[in-house]
């Protein structure tokens, strides 16, 4: 009995296929040369659009006046530095890429909490519930001062932009992890993000 063999020329680019197919609906940490030119491409493309729109695949709101936080991912970071370059119309060099690559063995939330208080942000913090797991931040940056919000003079009136890093080790980037956004007084305000769906 004769068997029919594959030729190698079909084979290989069908193995690269299903590599980028597999890892285009998760976050990666680490970038194939084609996912940071999709990268690039994303955020020169979409320089014109309003930021909101575009982190949004990024991004979870939750009702107006209560917050939201966006997931700056690898592949998200590149295309937010790609837009930022194009609107200032500067080169985005290779040297750029590296850097903006660079945050790939971190979670890193950006986070917009509000309050009424020109000083209300000044004591939060933050945790990443994944599992049975608390994970806590190797980096927070907290703000002094809050500025006027979309609602001055109205509450709440100012809003402040925070931002934490965790790091990755031992998640499993196909599962859902929750950041609690924790106020001074223990309130928590839950954003899920679920890694599979996201570059």
């Amino acid at each position: 009995m004769i068997k029919k063999r594959v030729p190698l020329t079909f084979v290989f680019p069908l193995v690269l296929c299903l590599v980028f197919l597999r890892s285009t609906y998760a976050v990666s940490l680490e970038l194939s040369a084609e996912q940071i030119a999709e990268a690039v491409e994303y955020g020169q493309k979409n320089k014109s659009i309003e930021i909101s729109l575009f982190s949004k695949p990024w991004t979870i709101c939750k009702e107006k006046g209560i917050g939201s936080a966006t997931l700056f991912t690898p592949f998200h970071n590149i295309a937010y530095k790609a837009r930022k370059f194009a609107i200032e119309h500067r080169d985005f060099s290779q040297k750029d890429i590296v850097q903006a690559v660079e945050i790939g063995d971190t979670f890193v939330f950006s986070v917009t909490v509000y309050g009424d208080e020109y000083d209300f942000c000044t004591r939060y913090t933050a945790k990443l519930y994944y599992k049975d797991d608390v994970i806590q931040p190797e980096y927070e940056f907290i703000p002094d001062i809050a500025e006027a919000s979309e609602f001055w003079p109205e509450p709440p009136s100012h809003a402040a932009r925070l931002v934490f890093k965790f790091p990755t080790k031992d998640v499993d980037l196909n599962e859902l992890v929750t950041l609690a956004v924790v106020a001074p007084g223990g309130e928590e305000t839950l954003f899920d993000f679920d890694l599979s769906k996201m570059k």
